[in-house]
């Protein structure tokens, strides 16, 4: 009974965040990949993390790509035409998915072209972003353009608190309006946060207790979030000394255990296996390609494995999945980027 309502309560947040913005290209795109993966065997990424600048108005503390921003805007960064050819060559292999990430992926004057670039491919696109940028107009255009969905951070229900994370003054309160200006354009908007050992402290099934973890959950509601995406302490940035801040796997299965999975998931449609958290990037169905066309495990992992704009994606991916460091971790859970590494 308990795994068929989480099968149920899955199904339904799909529903929620995937079918409002759905065409029958996006759906046949869906549906292929799923007979490709699932009935042929085919190794197919299920989503291209597609950085598209690294610069950004904020500066968090926990941010897992803040090892970059002393490069960003100094590096040129991947051109229109050079994007646009990745993203055809996502759709021919049988991607489905990309996220337009970054830095902050609104600064780039392109980012709308870009979005509906994907969107006419059959992409089913996202944007992760921290709403600085993001209000009516631009809202507007991103619907226009044919957005499938936004993402929103969030880090705390405190407005002073997360503002000072952030470094920006006034951010939260663009974060929670941006909320409402999603529902008015009936885009599904996703509440993206991370836990840490902290925020789960007194955690229990039902959103019954007092964790902070809770409490961004109950936020999530307020502001009439979608759905909400938690994320697990990524030991890169500044906290890649800090591996302590990483939770370990009774940790994880506690958060896993505990939240509503009609509205709230780990990190990714293939995060979770059977109750356990395993890493998306390392069985697969993720991939990350930074603003120069470098092609990595994930964001957080600083290595490059190949350029996609000079190599073609595919050459570039088999040579990441051929490495004796991919290879080493296959299939695992690990989020040190220095553990990666050894």
């Amino acid at each position: 009974m308990k795994t068929l309502q989480k099968f149920l309560g899955t199904a339904l947040l799909y529903a929620k965040v995937g079918l409002p913005r759905m065409t029958p290209r996006k759906a046949w795109h869906m549906v292929s990949y799923w007979v490709k993966t699932t009935c042929l065997g085919q190794k197919i990424p299920w989503l291209v993390e597609l950085s598209v600048t690294y610069r950004c108005q904020c500066r968090c503390k926990h941010c897992s790509v803040s090892n970059y921003f002393e490069q960003a805007g100094k590096k040129p960064e991947m051109t229109g035409d050079e994007i646009k050819s990745i993203l055809r060559q996502s759709a021919s292999m049988g991607i489905p998915k990309v996220d337009f990430f970054g830095g902050e992926p609104l600064l780039r004057k392109d980012i709308i072209e870009l979005v509906r670039y994907a969107e006419e491919l059959g992409i089913y696109t996202s944007v992760t972003t921290n709403a600085l940028l993001l209000d009516r107009p631009m809202l507007a255009a991103l619907s226009a353009a044919g957005i499938s969905c936004i993402n929103i951070s969030i880090d705390s229900t405190s407005s002073a608190e997360h503002d000072q994370l952030r470094g920006v003054e006034g951010i939260y309160t663009k974060a929670v309006d941006a909320f409402g200006f999603c529902n008015e354009a009936r885009i599904p908007c996703i509440f993206s946060t991370y836990v840490t050992r902290k925020r789960i402290n007194g955690l229990l099934p039902g959103e019954k207790d007092g964790s902070s973890f809770t409490e961004l959950i109950l936020l999530a509601r307020k502001v009439k979030a979608t759905a909400v995406r938690v994320l697990f302490p990524i030991i890169s940035g500044e906290w890649v000394k800090q591996k302590e801040v990483e939770l370990n796997e009774q940790e994880k299965s506690a958060v896993i255990e505990a939240i509503d999975p009609s509205f709230v998931f780990v990190e990714g449609a293939y995060s979770v296996v059977k109750g356990r958290k395993v890493c998306q990037a390392l069985s697969g169905k993720m991939i990350n390609i930074s603003p120069y066309g470098d092609i990595q495990i994930c964001v957080a992992f600083p290595n490059s494995f190949g350029n996609v704009v000079r190599e073609g994606l595919r050459p570039a991916l088999e040579k990441m999945w051929g490495h004796s460091i991919y290879q080493k971790n296959k299939d695992g859970s690990c989020c040190s980027t220095d553990d990666l590494k050894v």
